[in-house]
């Protein structure tokens, strides 16, 4: 794992490194798998969220298998205040939010900050015309209130473990992103090639703590990787 890598080579080898390297080759997770959500209806899923309030993106996703099948499809969904979009729409770091918005990936919220009953909305969408049936959602615990009263209200609670605390930190995550890393190089990982996710994983980068432990970061704040991070959630 790139994390293993920069750790043996700057703690055993003393070959300074960088203090933050490209999480994922362009050929790790840029290859051609698609796949119909349909094929999915009647199924249990878990999922994910990194929450934003103000001109952050926000993602979120759901993990869903096949009997026998090793393949890990990922459904994606996006969403982003419009005011992003006026004061500063990140189109120099790539970003291409009002077609994403137009193909369904995204969705441009009204004002200032994102609501984020919004997103508890979506996990219900998926339930109402699908009838896939999240199980368990991991989250971080920043602006996650509104998210979690609405969440509630659906009967997804915390008392119950539905919601599951997942602290953004290299002693939790460290494992779920090598793992992840690897699931990606051995193409098991279908996210439909949606092109928010594409952008997401291109602009993630690693670093390593003195235990050696990884954490998925950004070098600059119009680079999202949102995605990403939630990926390994």
């Amino acid at each position: 794992s790139k994390a293993d890598r920069i750790f043996v080579l700057s703690k055993d080898f003393n070959i300074k490194q960088n203090a933050a390297e490209s999480w994922l080759n362009l050929e790790d997770y840029d290859y051609e798998a698609t796949y119909n959500i349909e094929d999915f209806k009647n199924c249990i899923c878990l999922g994910a969220v990194d929450l934003a309030e103000t001109t952050d993106l926000c993602a979120v996703k759901v993990l869903l298998m096949k009997p026998g099948d090793k393949t890990k499809y990922i459904y994606s969904h996006y969403f982003i205040p419009e005011i992003k979009l006026e004061e500063s729409d990140d189109k120099q770091a790539g970003a291409q939010y009002k077609d994403w918005a137009a193909a369904g990936l995204m969705t441009i919220t009204e004002g200032n900050d994102i609501d984020l009953s919004i997103v508890a909305d979506w996990f219900y969408e998926l339930y109402k015309n699908y009838n896939i049936k999240l199980w368990k959602c991991g989250f971080d615990q920043k602006f996650s209130k509104d998210w979690i009263n609405r969440m509630e209200q659906y009967g997804w609670t915390k008392s119950n473990d539905d919601l599951v605390l997942i602290l953004q930190n290299a002693e939790t995550l460290h494992n779920a992103i090598k793992l992840c890393e690897a699931d990606f190089k051995h193409k098991i990982i279908n996210y439909n090639e949606h092109e928010v996710d594409k952008w997401n994983f291109k602009n993630a980068l690693i670093t390593v703590d003195s235990k050696g432990k990884g954490l998925i970061v950004k070098k600059e704040a119009a680079k999202r990787i949102d995605g990403a991070v939630t990926i390994a959630i």
